[in-house]
């Protein structure tokens, strides 16, 4: 057994949550085992341990539940969940907004960029999270696009989950611009624009509550699989974040 594997208290929950009972050659619980330690580990594919199935046969699961958003859907019903058993609202009222420029490998994949302000040639990750870190909703893009213009994708992922409480998001001084009429006109949402205290000469300054998506942000790095984008298709680097996002509550039961 890895570090990565669910206990069996875990896998209570996603096999409620996933609701799926037909017999097969390998079971879900296995398939979610792999994805979990691929994701931490880094590994190609092909090298998956033996101990979980062939590497084939997860990697099916993996494009099949991309596909339908069925990452996305496991991911709000444990944010749910996990809201309520720490004493929160299932639906959080504000979100943080922000975004990630990642490296993409030196093959040739499409959908990548260069952010002329990091210097990193690859993607970006728009992310909404809630004030406890989880991650809401991710959308991945080339990192040459302003953020003010890619944010419009993310809100939209946020907005179709549902969440009744949102009312407000939060974001740097990059998303200045029309993005706040434009999420005022389509959901009554207000963006707010989060500075750094004015008087203080520091590179780095703790902003209030912004601090909580560059955390989250920062424990991306920790899964190999997302420290650098080796995808060929958008709906995948959006499911490694996801992946992450679920494990992280899982390790909380």
């Amino acid at each position: 057994m890895y570090p990565t594997d669910l206990t069996d208290s875990q896998w209570e929950v996603m096999e409620s949550l996933l609701s799926d009972q037909r017999k097969r050659k390998y079971s879900l619980r296995s398939i979610l085992n792999a994805l979990f330690y691929l994701n931490k580990a880094g590994c190609q594919w092909r090298m998956l341990p033996k101990e979980y199935p062939p590497f084939r046969s997860v990697h099916y699961y993996f494009r099949k539940w991309s596909k339908e958003g069925t990452w996305l859907r496991l991911n709000q019903a444990l944010n749910r969940l996990h809201r309520q058993a720490v004493g929160r609202e299932a639906s959080p009222s504000v979100g943080l907004l922000d975004a990630q420029s990642v490296k993409k490998s030196e093959w040739g994949l499409p959908f990548k960029g260069f952010d002329g302000h990091k210097h990193i040639h690859g993607i970006k990750r728009q992310l909404i999270v809630d004030t406890l870190g989880l991650v809401l909703a991710v959308r991945v893009h080339p990192a040459n696009q302003h953020d003010s213009k890619a944010a419009q994708a993310v809100i939209e992922t946020l907005a179709a989950q549902g969440y009744e409480r949102m009312r407000k998001l939060l974001a740097d001084q990059g998303y200045k611009g029309q993005l706040a009429d434009w999420l005022a006109q389509l959901w009554a949402w207000t963006l707010e624009i989060v500075v750094a205290v004015k008087g203080i000469s520091l590179s780095f300054q703790v902003v209030p509550q912004r601090w909580k998506v560059e955390r989250t942000i920062s424990w991306l790095q920790w899964q190999r699989r997302l420290a650098k984008d080796y995808e060929a298709e958008i709906d995948s680097s959006e499911a490694y974040v996801y992946l992450f996002n679920i494990r992280r509550i899982l390790s909380k039961i």
